[in-house]
């Protein structure tokens, strides 16, 4: 994925200014090429062990205490925007559903009957009331039940202990995170995203909409699928007639927000920049690829006539250690010009999913099959310039109690 440049605007346009956090990426970016190609990085290499992606027990643990403790990214709340709205989230185990209510507060719920244990909503159409498809008891916005056709069955049943079974979420910057799990805490996003916080706030997600989504199954980890949006290292090789087009490999900035990072890659345009005034300098949107830990990256670029989109593209685990799935979506971004259809947004994600699919993973299926039979002794290495790679497994490690190997 790679970044684009916007052209001046026709003179006696009014000229935006660039996002002062974004034009001190571009002075680092435009430094990395005055010096024929750096890149940030780390100290030296790491290497691990096969079984960072094939190992069950490994595998086991992940689901566990990240995917059923830590906080993730679960939307947007322009997706969850009036009183009835409903966001479904099913991807790590629990069904769960978040609705907004009449107040305006997101209350989180097992998708769930405290009848049978039926599913209670299966599409995010707006409603009034949460009523079960197979016997209509009824739950209000809040998760109070408020309807028991026949109630004079259950005699003897206190209604308050039939409420909806809440599940731990929170809203901030447009953002709605769940915990997989049973529980009453209110999630604080700005407190979980820590010093990467303020520079989610600049892409104004509450103002964004959605405009498509889909589903990608993977044969590899999700580690494996997750490591291909963090180093540009392989834009040359892999993706000569895609994103390497555009985007000069090898040259990346990386942040470290512990655990979350920011990576930018570099467009070619940027190359123009080298001994430029910084007054000549085309306005550019925020922009980058953020990583929400442990699994969903946000990412923003310029688009059509003007303005941004932001993608989205969260990776969860599949059914064993070998197999993964990716949620792709793609929003217009608030600054994005009305005069860009979404046919173009339409298109940039249809693209993404394009190449990521047949070039990103299909080299991590064929590499996961190998490490699934590789030597004794066999090592994986991760370069300095694979720096993002580095630390986020090793954050990974840390939470699950199981050290690299």
């Amino acid at each position: 994925m790679s970044d684009t440049l916007h052209a001046a605007p026709p003179a006696g346009e009014a000229v935006p200014q660039t996002d002062p956090a974004m034009r001190a990426m571009e002075r680092r970016t435009v430094a990395h090429l005055a010096a024929g190609g750096t890149t940030d990085g780390g100290l030296e290499p790491l290497s691990i062990a096969p079984g960072e992606y094939t190992d069950p027990v490994r595998f086991e643990a992940e689901k566990r205490e990240l995917f059923g403790k830590v906080a993730l990214l679960a939307g947007f709340s322009c997706e969850v925007a009036e009183p009835g709205d409903v966001m479904l989230f099913d991807h790590v185990g629990p069904a769960i559903l978040i609705v907004r209510n009449r107040q305006g507060v997101l209350n989180a719920f097992l998708n769930m009957c405290t009848h049978r244990a039926s599913r209670l909503v299966s599409e995010c159409s707006r409603r009034k009331l949460i009523s079960c498809p197979f016997h209509a008891w009824s739950f209000d916005l809040d998760g109070k039940l408020v309807a028991m056709p026949g109630e004079d069955a259950f005699e003897g049943i206190d209604r308050a202990t039939r409420n909806l079974i809440r599940v731990p979420v929170g809203e901030w910057g447009g953002m709605v995170f769940v915990k997989a799990h049973a529980g009453e805490e209110t999630i604080d996003v700005e407190a979980w995203l820590g010093e990467m916080a303020p520079h989610m706030l600049r892409f104004n997600l509450a103002g964004a909409s959605l405009v498509k989504h889909s589903r990608v199954e993977t044969d590899c980890s999700w580690k494996y699928a997750l490591d291909t949006y963090g180093e540009g290292y392989h834009f040359g090789a892999l993706h000569p007639t895609t994103f390497g087009v555009t985007t000069v490999s090898n040259v990346i900035l990386y942040d470290h927000f512990d655990p979350h990072y920011r990576v930018h890659f570099t467009n070619v345009g940027y190359r123009d920049l080298v001994g430029a005034p910084e007054s000549e300098w085309p306005v550019a949107p925020y922009g980058g690829s953020h990583l929400t830990f442990p699994n969903a990256i946000v990412y923003g670029a310029p688009i059509g006539d003007g303005g941004s989109m932001i993608g989205m593209y969260r990776v969860y685990p599949g059914a064993e250690p070998g197999k993964s799935f990716t949620i792709m979506s793609v929003y217009r971004a608030a600054d994005s010009s009305p005069d860009t259809p979404d046919e173009v947004f339409e298109a940039a994600h249809d693209f993404i999913e394009e190449v990521v699919t047949t070039e990103d993973y299909s080299v991590s299926k064929e590499g996961q099959r190998n490490l699934s039979h590789a030597p004794e002794g066999f090592r994986i290495v991760y370069g300095k310039n694979e720096i993002a790679l580095q630390n986020t497994h090793k954050k990974i490690a840390e939470i699950i109690g199981m050290p690299l190997e």
